[in-house]
């Protein structure tokens, strides 16, 4: 190895997590960690490798959700953490639940937090597993 490839060997991993850091600035999740950061791991049915839309952002398939009878945690893949801590969002900050059907897709629109903190787009997952009441929101 010449010496420019150890500058090329460290500066993708930096540039990589400055990226990670930026996406998750832009997104609203590091707005959201800031009243959301799971404090401890939930037990519940889980799904990994789902795509969902935080503000802007589209994270296509390096999410993780968990839902529970008291929320929903949201997690992502282990080489995009830096940046994005799991969150835990309890049930009764959804707000404007409403669908958002594409032409394959049964997903929900959401506003995280009262005031709205982001916007989010959940995979049909995620729909089927929220309360009732939120359900019959998203279904009207």
């Amino acid at each position: 190895m010449n010496d420019g490839s150890l500058f090329y060997l460290l500066l993708v991993p930096l540039a990589a997590a400055l990226l990670c850091w930026i996406l998750a600035s832009v997104s609203g999740w590091t707005r959201l960690a800031a009243d959301y950061r799971l404090e401890h791991r939930v037990a519940g049915e889980r799904a990994w490798m789902r795509t969902a839309r935080i503000g802007p952002v589209n994270y296509h398939s390096v999410l993780s959700f968990c839902c529970t009878d008291e929320g929903l945690q949201i997690s992502i893949a282990f080489p995009f953490r830096f940046g994005h801590p799991p969150l835990f969002i309890p049930w009764d900050d959804f707000d404007q639940v409403i669908p958002d059907n594409k032409l394959f897709s049964n997903r929900i629109k959401a506003s995280i937090g009262r005031p709205e903190i982001a916007r989010v787009v959940f995979p049909a997952w995620v729909r089927y597993r929220m309360p009732l009441s939120l359900r019959g929101i998203a279904e009207e």
